[in-house]
């Protein structure tokens, strides 16, 4: 039985990917619901959510950049 380590490779970077592209994607959405909330008692919860999304997306993005992966045109949203 044979172990195929660029298989493995190549689901994780895969992984990864999916893992980026949906940062990004929720990035996208609580910038959209900060510009769009009206609720005093909401803009609170607008600013945690998009400072929580921002810092995940720049962890994924540092980390590709650690490994050297290389995407170009992360989502289409």
């Amino acid at each position: 039985m044979s172990i195929n380590f660029f298989k493995k490779q190549v689901d994780e970077n895969e992984e990864f990917m999916k893992d980026l592209r949906e940062a990004y994607i929720d990035l996208k959405s609580a910038e959209s619901f900060f510009d769009n909330v009206r609720d005093p008692d909401l803009v609170d919860y607008a600013i945690f959510r998009l400072e929580a999304a921002k810092s995940r997306y720049s962890y994924f993005l540092r980390k590709a950049k650690e490994n050297g992966i290389i995407y170009k045109g992360v989502c289409n949203v």
